[in-house]
């Protein structure tokens, strides 16, 4: 409780309401509205003419390009700015760094970061941190910030990008869904419906997808159906089908660009390559499920959103490729003796989704104020789930509870707050663009009973208990005999890992070791979306041959054998904080 109290009484002594003048108000030092030498300006983000309009670039294509408006634009705009989102894409990613014509303010992918600071691109932050009072509020950040300045900031020392998803994960305060995105999910009525078969491996699982696709060939609106959906537009840096593979058995994928997988329940990192690796299982059990006919045969053609149009509207038996499958209609199925991993912290952040401001802007005032709206609580449970008095309201007492329309929404069979129509007619929709803040930090809001409201709705009591009475979860209790998926996963449930944190501290390859990657890269998604597809099981072996021949072409072992040992000195810098 200390930590909220005395941000509370911190934030009433710089005597804010989030408004973007208080920015200079509270910070103290430089009043200039603009960077790298422009003109000083008023302090405040609005000026005369009404608010600043500033461009930010997000980090991926999972945020609607244009000028942002509707509620959390006239939120921004109480703030202090309007925002307009470029449009995401790879090549424009490559052009705005090959122009250095940046906008306002944007994610900085990892791998051009020294770059960007060498060559003047980013502003310098430490400078202007007073004149963010929800960030310097933040206590969670300030770890984050001096990682920051030991490990990425080429050198300088300075902080030039603010990690991304710090802190609590709103999981903490859940016992359902407690695993987040790291489970199998099934079409639960229609695993009913062919009886709830016993699921003992992931053969079993075809097994029962093909029972389940055939007891339910189209949807009640008629759309078809299908065992699974992949999409082929998250492939940027490895085959992200991956994905969900391994999250439902204890491994994670974030070192697949170089052609390793991280075992997070053993702490063990294997080559990809090898016949034994979990890859070259993945490969085989999406090439099974293909040659049953239970792919969507559209995947390969599929971007994210059209998969996740496909999955959230249950056209899908089992969620796999990149997506968990969010929908009610979902819920999780435990093999026996798979492990299962999750940790609801994150002690530095996303360091692959920094934010940073250029250094060229002329809205500087403007760019701080966004920066430190993402790193209040407040502002991620009003932009994500819609103003005070509609989807959640707050009392005289400072308490916050769901409104009674919402919870009509959630008992009439929806599983978060997406799609709610407002008494405005506007309906809020996810706003998939990640906060300095994670969202299970704690609000200023009480939850009635001496605690507090993290940022999302999602780990609300009261969305844990309509969740537990709805007719979905109590028939997944009386099929399984289990009260919660925790209980169910038991001693297959690891929340430690002896990996966690690891990849925050390793290296980034050299420039021509980076085009090697890239090589590689190509050569492994095109062959394993053609392995997934092959006619036959010889030829799938002999794609498999020639992918590990083009690898080991391309020196893979050297790269291997690089990360290998940066990862082992990764773990040394990490264990000697």
């Amino acid at each position: 409780m200390k930590k909220m109290i005395s941000r509370r009484n911190f934030l009433k002594a710089c005597a804010i309401a989030g408004s973007a003048a208080a920015l200079t108000a509270c910070g103290g030092g430089s009043s200039s509205s603009t960077a790298a030498g422009s003109t000083a300006g008023s302090g405040s983000a609005a000026s005369s003419s009404g608010p600043q309009t500033i461009t930010f670039y997000p980090r991926d294509a999972n945020v609607s390009s244009g000028l942002i408006s509707g509620f959390k634009g006239d939120y921004f705009a109480e703030h202090g700015f309007n925002l307009e989102v470029w449009a995401y894409s790879d090549e424009k990613t490559n052009a705005i760094l090959a122009s250095g014509d940046l906008p306002d303010v944007m994610f900085i992918p990892e791998k051009s970061l020294d770059i960007m600071i060498q060559g003047g691109m980013l502003l310098n932050l430490d400078d202007y941190l007073d004149k963010m009072p929800h960030l310097k509020a933040f206590t969670e950040v300030e770890p984050a910030l001096n990682y920051v300045r030991e490990f990425k900031s080429a050198g300088t020392g300075s902080v030039y990008g603010i990690p991304t998803s710090i802190g609590d994960s709103y999981v903490k305060y859940k016992w359902l869904d407690s695993t987040e995105r790291n489970a199998v999910r099934v079409h639960w009525d229609t695993y009913e419906k062919i009886g709830a078969p016993a699921i003992n491996s992931f053969e079993d699982l075809i097994d029962v997808m093909e029972q389940m696709q055939k007891a339910r060939p189209t949807a009640d609106d008629g759309t078809a159906c299908y065992g699974t959906v992949l999409n082929n537009g998250s492939d940027s840096n490895f085959w992200a089908c991956m994905t969900m593979w391994y999250r439902w058995q204890g491994y994670l994928e974030n070192q697949l660009a170089y052609l390793l997988e991280a075992d997070m329940v053993n702490g063990e990192y294997h080559s990809i390559l090898d016949k034994d690796s979990l890859y070259y299982k993945g490969l085989k059990w999406y090439h099974e499920v293909y040659k049953r006919g239970l792919i969507d045969p559209d995947s390969i053609n599929n971007d994210r959103p059209t998969q996740k149009v496909k999955v959230d509207g249950g056209y899908a038996q089992v969620p796999s490729g990149y997506l968990p499958g969010w929908a009610p209609t979902y819920l999780e199925y435990h093999i026996p003796g798979v492990k299962s991993y999750y940790s609801a912290n994150s002690t530095y952040g996303d360091p692959r989704y920094m934010i940073g401001i250029s250094a060229k802007t002329k809205n500087l005032d403007a760019c701080l104020a966004y920066l430190d709206v993402l790193a209040d609580p407040e502002a991620f449970l009003i932009l994500t789930q819609g103003p005070d008095g509609e989807y959640w309201a707050s009392d005289d007492k400072g308490n916050a509870a769901l409104t009674d329309r919402a919870k009509e929404w959630l008992n009439s069979g929806h599983n978060d707050f997406t799609g709610f129509e407002m008494s405005t007619g506007e309906t809020l929709e996810l706003w998939n663009t990640p906060f300095i803040v994670m969202n299970g930090t704690l609000t200023q809001y009480g939850d009635g009973e001496g605690g507090y409201r993290c940022a999302s709705t999602l780990g609300w009591s009261d969305v844990n208990e309509i969740s537990a009475q709805s007719e979905n979860f109590q028939k997944w209790q009386k099929t399984t005999g289990h009260e919660n998926w925790k209980e169910w996963l038991g001693s297959d449930y690891c929340e430690k890992s002896p990996l966690k944190n690891v990849s925050s501290f390793t290296s980034l390859p050299d420039d021509n070791m980076q085009l090697m990657i890239d090589a590689i890269k190509d050569k492994v998604t095109t062959a394993s979306w053609k392995m997934v597809y092959a006619s036959s099981d010889s030829e799938f072996d002999a794609l498999w041959d020639q992918m590990v021949a083009d690898c080991n072409g391309l020196d893979a072992n050297s790269i291997i054998e690089w990360r290998l040992a940066d990862l082992e000195n990764a773990k040394t810098i990490r264990d000697s904080l």
